[in-house]
């Protein structure tokens, strides 16, 4: 008698899908990246005016600095929504990877995906409160805004470190891709009579 073994059972919802791939991921989190970027420098700045040190001076011309600071932060903050939420769907289906990590460094990486994605979610709904003058927590919105920028830069550059190998293959691919199809298109065709 012979004994076959049942299929072994899958561990979460199956994404077929090409949109869950790693250069979709990579691709948005290179405009994420971008995007904090930019918005952590401008949010520093904005406290510095505020609370200058003794070493810190803001110019008074061109009078519309501040304003373009402002203006860049809030910009690329309102940006960073649909980015961040698009991300988060881009990479869904990680969640379900089993084993849950491989490694320590792996398992490093995914713990600190918590507060990278719960702080960033932090900023993007207290920004847009803030913007809309809605708070309806007790804290001061300049600190818990602040707080949560720093928490998202230090999970940040554990994330980017941890997945800068697997974005740079995927981006360099893409661009060496497209250059190799860019100059197969341009090449000169000769005509079969011409030979």
């Amino acid at each position: 008698m012979t004994v076959v073994a049942a299929p072994r059972p899958t561990r979460g919802p199956r994404f077929s899908s090409r949109q869950h791939d790693d250069e979709n991921a990579a691709w948005l989190g290179l405009a994420l990246g971008v995007c904090f970027t930019i918005c952590f420098v401008t949010g520093v700045v904005s406290h510095l005016v505020q609370d200058p040190g003794s070493w810190f001076h803001w110019p008074a011309r061109p009078a519309g600095l501040y304003r373009l600071n402002q203006g860049l932060h809030v910009t690329t903050g309102i940006a960073a929504i649909p980015l961040l939420l698009t991300k988060l769907w881009v990479v869904f289906p990680k969640l379900f990877a089993w084993p849950p990590f491989r490694s320590v460094a792996q398992a490093v990486e995914r713990l600190a995906l918590l507060p990278l994605v719960g702080a960033s979610l932090f900023l993007l709904v207290t920004g847009v409160g803030n913007v809309n003058i809605w708070r309806p927590y007790e804290f001061s919105f300049r600190t818990g805004h602040s707080a949560a920028a720093w928490i998202v830069v230090g999970a940040l550059v554990v994330h980017v470190g941890a997945r800068w190998a697997t974005t740079r293959d995927v981006l360099t691919r893409r661009l060496g891709g497209a250059t190799t199809a860019t100059t197969a298109t341009t090449a000169p065709v000769e005509s079969p009579e011409a030979s």
